[in-house]
């Protein structure tokens, strides 16, 4: 994940510039990072969500009725009609595509822009976000992975104020890049990034 991170955060400079101010004011000069650090910086909770929105690590998903029930649309010439599931029949799901949703994200759902988690509205989003599952079937890594990727990027800001795109490297808009997909997702061209310290 932290490549897809650094890869966002790079193309888009305003991003990380405010990224930076949050981890500054936070951190200053420490270098062990701790949950209260984390829990300090809602814009970094911001950008992880809009990373993981666009970038779910599992892109798609499988899952097998139990009993023959129905879903109660989907079906028919207009979409709206229920459609029949029978017992042993595989639904696959596609957090890729439901993540990028303009009735649920709104009409730039395709866009990186970590601000539209920030005013509260997507609190209660609920199954429309899953990079992680949800229910009983949730990531019993989520909280870990969420707090390395915290601890990671954090660190990766920090230790390198010049981070920024090579020059010559035109990157993609988000979904129109070259991805490979094996169980997760990744970009297939790596991420290439400037790494500077400033001494």
């Amino acid at each position: 994940m932290l490549t897809l991170e650094s890869r966002l955060l790079v193309q888009h400079p305003d991003v990380l510039d405010k990224l930076r101010k949050e981890i500054t004011k936070v951190l200053g000069e420490e270098k062990n990072v701790a949950r209260a650090h984390i829990k300090a910086m809602p814009y970094l909770d911001c950008v992880l969500k809009e990373v993981l929105r666009l970038y779910p690590p599992v892109p798609a998903n499988l899952r097998f009725a139990t009993k023959t029930t129905t879903m109660p649309r989907g079906g028919g010439a207009d979409g709206r009609s229920p459609v029949l599931i029978r017992k042993g029949w595989g639904i696959t799901y596609a957090p890729y595509l439901m993540h990028r949703r303009k009735e649920l994200y709104g009409d730039d759902a395709s866009i990186f822009r970590p601000e539209r988690w920030e005013d509260g509205k997507l609190r209660s989003i609920g199954w429309g976000w899953l990079p992680f599952n949800d229910g009983p079937r949730v990531c019993l890594g989520k909280d870990m992975a969420l707090m390395e990727a915290s601890i990671g990027i954090a660190r990766i800001v920090q230790a390198f104020p010049g981070i920024s795109r090579p020059p010559g490297i035109v990157l993609d808009e988000p979904g129109t890049e070259m991805q490979a997909l094996t169980l997760v997702l990744a970009p297939a061209d790596g991420c290439k990034v400037h790494l500077r310290q400033y001494i």
